[in-house]
């Protein structure tokens, strides 16, 4: 391990990981600034704009209004296909003029990657040097799925921001603010709402305040729809929503065990598989996904402890059971892949480190595969566009076995503490 250890401490890392960060902040001020007219910041811009022009974002054509702002308009997304939560969130950048409104998202994507980085480091405390940090930082901002998020708009950063938020304020005792903050979340794009049952129940406090906290979630969730209005809701679900996951299944960017399950179906009907066909392998997916989630818990619920793990883990179990996980939904990776690696350096062993190493890799191989050999030999083009879903897998393991050492140390010990 000695040439590890020098290496690992070499200052040509250091001036590397700056210039990579460096390079890659002046690639995005070049990149970004046309993406105003493009996926998917111009189906919140026009859906909220819908909205605020008192019509239907759900049963009115995005195709006028695309076409008179210079907005690309898509054809596979013809209605709005965020929920009103979202919808009435952007409503006030969708006051401002398209490229104003644009700066201020990009704005808000980047603020949201500092909170996820700044979270990360004041949960990992003194366990994670600023050296340590720095490297955090430099592999967050090079990762396709940081690049992807700011490329394509996406909500994913603000969502992860939330869910780390709401981690963080459980480790202060603020179990109230945690499941509030989750809630958040899941309102406004539903998969988060996995990790609620966790944060209700690991906040400790009894059946009374785990009651009291599911109530307020519940609440809060509610008013929310109250408030966003029951028909547009109601819309959401019958029109919005199924156009959003229909769009989805079927297609080799998405890295979830539903996805594959999906993927492997639609190759069993060559491609072309019935209406019914298409019901019944999203059905199954649903299910394996369902059951890995389940699983996650399991393992949570048969140690103590160690919360970071259980949290991490069931971070992991989120993308791996969620229908639809694109590449940059992989930004809720940035701290786990953080706690593993601090984990792995305080035991470090060759192996240990070869596997973090492949487990970073994975989870950025996210880009499907343009080898004309795979395209000929569809099931191994399959296999082989899913390895971000075997690292995924991978992480899920290395935190299964974190939790399984607790749980021994546990029950060694006579009050339960390792």
């Amino acid at each position: 391990m000695n040439w590890l250890r020098r290496l690992a401490t070499h200052r040509l890392l250091d001036v590397g990981a700056g210039l990579v960060m460096v390079a890659i902040v002046v690639l995005w001020a070049v990149v970004l600034p046309p993406r105003w007219s493009d996926f998917d910041f111009n189906l919140y811009y026009v859906g909220s704009r819908t909205l605020l022009e008192g019509r239907n974002p759900y049963t009115t054509s995005q195709k006028p209004m695309s076409d008179a702002l210079g907005f690309r308009f898509s054809e596979e997304y013809p209605i709005a296909g965020y929920p009103p939560s979202f919808l009435w969130l952007f409503a006030p950048l969708a006051a401002l003029p398209p490229p104003a409104a644009f700066a201020i998202w990009v704005a808000v994507e980047i603020g949201c990657l500092v909170a996820i980085l700044w979270l990360s480091r004041w949960l990992l405390g003194e366990r994670l040097s600023a050296r340590g940090w720095l490297f955090v930082v430099a592999l967050a901002i090079s990762s396709r799925t940081v690049s992807y998020n700011l490329y394509f708009s996406q909500v994913q950063l603000l969502l992860a921001a939330l869910v780390l938020a709401a981690y963080a304020a459980q480790r202060a005792g603020r179990h109230g603010w945690a499941c509030l903050a989750v809630s958040t979340a899941g309102i406004l794009k539903f998969y988060p709402f996995l990790l609620l049952p966790w944060f209700v129940w690991s906040g400790g406090g009894g059946l009374r305040a785990r009651l009291y906290r599911l109530a307020g979630a519940s609440g809060f969730v509610l008013a929310v729809m109250a408030l966003t209005g029951p028909g547009l809701w109601r819309d959401f679900f019958q029109h919005g929503l199924p156009m959003g996951v229909g769009e989805e299944i079927g297609r080799t960017f998405h890295f979830s065990l539903p996805a594959l399950v999906t993927n492997l179906g639609y190759l069993y009907h060559d491609f072309r598989p019935s209406p019914e066909a298409k019901q019944w392998w999203w059905s199954v997916g649903t299910i394996v996904g369902l059951v890995g989630i389940a699983a996650a818990y399991g393992a949570c619920l048969t140690t103590r402890g160690d919360r970071e793990a259980e949290f991490c883990l069931l971070s992991v179990a989120m993308l791996m059971g969620t229908v639809t996980v694109q590449g940059h939904y992989f930004v809720f990776l940035v701290f786990p892949l953080a706690v593993a690696a601090i984990r792995i350096a305080a035991k470090p062993t060759p192996g240990k480190v070869i596997y973090l190493i492949l487990l970073i890799v994975a989870v950025n191989c996210v880009d499907p595969p343009t080898s004309p050999f795979l395209w000929r030999h569809m099931l191994l083009y399959i296999l082989v566009s899913n390895l971000p879903l075997y690292g995924l897998f991978g992480l899920g393991l290395f935190f299964w076995r974190e939790l399984r050492i607790q749980r021994e140390l546990s029950l060694r010990s006579p009050d339960g503490r390792s």
